[in-house]
């Protein structure tokens, strides 16, 4: 019952900032809106992990074409770019990444967004449950299959380029809200 006071507490006095802009090393930068109306909690968690500064310094630790960009695995801030594109996992990812996440799990958010080419997610451990945390992807190509069962929460509205040029193990130099 704390936990939840403190959550919603979080959710009443953090200001409404919509729009996050990261910048990638030697690709740019892009912007996305947050949708507070169809992922309200979801939202609040991703501003709060921006303002903690948890993605500066992190790798895009998979990327899968024509399907999701994904970042969000704090072991990846002691990992090269050289040498995260050089150890290949399963599933577009890199070997030794995207298992461990930074803070605390968020409960399950269905969201009425559909994950369109250009909406982000956050990446769970099973569709549905309440893993969430630091991962999240873009989607890269329309992924309508992940509708309600992983939460869509904001939307790429600059920089589309700049996401299309990202590859696995590139840096993500800051994460801020604008």
């Amino acid at each position: 019952m704390i936990g939840t006071f403190a959550f919603v507490t979080t959710l009443l006095i953090q200001p409404q900032m919509n729009q996050v802009e990261f910048q990638v090393q030697n690709r740019g930068s892009f912007v996305f809106t947050l949708d507070r109306t169809a992922a309200p909690n979801t939202c609040a968690h991703f501003q709060s992990l921006v303002e903690q500064k948890v993605y500066n310094g992190m790798l895009w630790h998979r990327k899968v074409n024509n399907f999701v960009l994904q970042t969000g695995d704090p072991d990846s801030k002691s990992m090269l770019p050289e040498e995260a594109r050089r150890l290949p996992g399963e599933n577009g990812g890199t070997s030794g990444l995207g298992e461990n996440t930074f803070g605390k799990p968020i409960p399950f958010e269905k969201s009425p967004m559909s994950h369109l080419k250009g909406t982000l997610g956050i990446a769970l451990e099973s569709p549905g449950d309440n893993s969430g945390s630091s991962h999240f992807f873009i989607n890269l190509a329309d992924n309508k299959r992940l509708d309600g069962k992983y939460v869509a929460f904001a939307k790429v509205t600059e920089g589309w380029d700049v996401i299309e040029k990202c590859q696995r193990g590139d840096l993500i130099l800051s994460a801020k809200m604008k």
